[in-house]
């Protein structure tokens, strides 16, 4: 109870409305926001057909963001290089898949991952450089993991909030609690022999033992293993799930990634 409190009262603090003089904020993500609002559902889903036919606001995003200097960009605080670079691998994903549209999955997409993909400071980043060496190797936090949406059903729910430097510490850590505890990503079920969770766990296993990493004498899991068990017990709400893991009696499981399209068909007589 102490620990929730605290984090509670902690993450208040990073969620209050808060402004900066508009001298003092490096980049606007108010089209991002805009986009995620309009194109993106409650359930993470994207209207690619539509904004196939509409990519004025994606692009106009993708652009200012192409404008900014290297020089500015290293000079920003820590929370708003951090929010841009999210915003980017996310909407890099949209705008390829809508270049290719229709296809089933991002994969469909030759070298998809290691193409350039956005436009940052005057040098050209692929998703997996987005992702590994200027996200996670740069800010060193395992949440940035349950943020990244790659465009699959199976991958972290794209939200429909741009991340903001005010506001990107809170968004991160209510992020990762809402990947831990969706049935659906990680359908953790106590007393069974095998602990299901998310494949990214076992793609990214290495990345969790920044601050959650430890082994045992005699363990029988890996230092990585224990890492996002650790990572699971913290941002899990369900007690008896927090048990289940603490007790140790199974074997870990990553469950079958769904790499299908996390497209959004809506209706006929939807607006566009």
């Amino acid at each position: 109870m102490p620990r929730f409190c605290a984090a509670l009262a902690l993450l208040s603090l990073f969620l209050l409305p808060q402004t900066l003089p508009a001298q003092q904020i490096p980049f606007d993500h108010s089209l991002w926001d805009q986009f995620l609002k309009t194109y993106v559902n409650e359930a993470g889903e994207v209207d690619y057909a539509r904004v196939q036919r509409e990519p004025e606001t994606l692009r106009q995003y993708l652009a200012a963001a192409e404008s900014v200097i290297a020089e500015d960009f290293s000079a920003w605080p820590r929370e708003e290089r951090l929010a841009l670079l999210v915003n980017l691998f996310n909407a890099a994903v949209i705008e390829i898949v809508t270049k290719h549209y229709p296809i089933k999955t991002l994969n469909e997409i030759p070298g998809v991952w290691d193409l350039p993909a956005v436009k940052l400071g005057g040098k050209n980043l692929s998703l997996n450089q987005l992702r590994q060496v200027h996200l996670v190797g740069q800010f060193r936090d395992e949440k940035i993991q349950t943020v990244l949406s790659s465009g699959a059903k199976s991958a972290p729910m794209l939200r429909r909030e741009a991340f903001t430097g005010p506001r990107v510490e809170g968004q991160l850590y209510l992020a990762a609690r809402d990947f831990v505890n969706d049935p659906l990503r990680n359908p953790i079920q106590p007393g069974k022999k095998h602990l299901t969770i998310s494949r990214i766990f076992k793609w990214y296993a290495g990345d969790f033992k920044l601050d959650f990493g430890f082994r045992d004498e005699d363990d029988k899991y890996s230092v990585e293993e224990n890492s996002v068990l650790a990572f699971l017990a913290y941002y899990l709400d369900d007690r008896a799930k927090i048990e289940y893991l603490e007790e140790r009696r199974y074997k870990i499981k990553y469950a079958v990634f769904d790499w299908t399209l996390n497209d959004w068909k809506s209706s006929p007589g939807a607006p566009s």
